[in-house]
């Protein structure tokens, strides 16, 4: 099992920390926790991720900068004022309102398809001091037809616990044993809590057959891409791939991890990057 270490080790909780908010260009609130001092650093979560998830890693950056975990819309603390169709560029938007928080350019990390975000609101000049990224999921098996769909009606049926299971089987990143543990761990019901924002993630994956060279291209300010050495080899090729694509671009492997980041070592390793 690839991951089940870092799976009994996830710290998930939070740090008692208060919760502050800005709003979205839709008016939807975005909620964050802020801690630390020194230059800003944001979180942007991954599919199922909520700012509790990433506490550790916020916890082991926060010696160095001021950083701003933030909930993506429809999950956690942050709402959903959406009216129109779900496009990346809401959640752009909502990653601007966060930067300017921060006071109007920041270190961004992104988590997994949170990347797919981040990417492409560097390659529009979102202002951002430096990038980084764990695993994005570019180049993977395909989101197979009728899979947002397939989500949604497991989601309206109120069958949560086969939805999630669901998304945590794409692109075979967790195995069936890891999805088996993850069930009885204290995070699943966060999970299911958030099972309304898959689709979301399901949409921001639906082009991610190819790395994204015209972005990854644009992109200005340095890069970085961290992935799992006990990763998929399909995804360490595309880490590799992407870190290339970004003129200032190097990736970095984890011994110690595979699709869920070591976050002891990861803030160890983004500390030095951001400095």
């Amino acid at each position: 099992m690839t991951d089940q270490a870092n799976i009994e080790n996830l710290d998930y909780g939070n740090r008692d920390l208060p919760i502050e908010t800005v709003r979205s260009a839709d008016g939807t609130t975005i909620a964050y926790e802020k801690s630390g001092t020194g230059p800003p650093v944001i979180i942007i979560g991954g599919g199922l991720n909520e700012k509790a998830m990433h506490a550790e890693l916020a916890e082991g950056l926060s010696e160095n900068f001021t950083v701003y975990n933030y909930d993506r819309r429809a999950r956690g603390d942050s709402d959903d004022k959406r009216v129109g169709p779900y496009t990346v560029d809401i959640e752009i938007e909502d990653l601007e309102a966060v930067i300017e928080a921060a006071g109007g350019t920041a270190h961004v990390f992104a988590n997994c398809t949170g990347s797919m975000i981040a990417v492409p609101a560097a390659a529009r000049g979102v202002p951002m001091l430096k990038l980084a990224m764990y695993e994005p999921p570019y180049s993977g098996p395909k989101v197979p037809p009728g899979y947002t769909e397939q989500l949604r009606e497991l989601l309206e049926q109120d069958r949560v616990k086969e939805a999630v299971s669901l998304f945590l089987k794409w692109d075979a990143l967790f195995t069936e044993d890891e999805i088996a543990f993850f069930s009885t761990h204290p995070i699943w019901p966060a999970f299911e809590a958030m099972a309304h924002s898959m689709p979301y993630d399901s949409i921001l994956s639906d082009d991610a057959d190819r790395v994204p060279a015209e972005e990854l291209s644009a992109i200005t300010v340095p890069g970085l891409v961290l992935g799992g050495n006990k990763s998929p080899q399909w995804m360490k090729d595309m880490c590799q791939a992407v870190a290339d694509g970004i003129p200032r671009g190097e990736y970095v492997t984890m011994d110690t991890a595979g699709h869920l980041m070591d976050d002891t070592l990861g803030a160890e390793l983004l500390t030095k990057f951001f400095r």
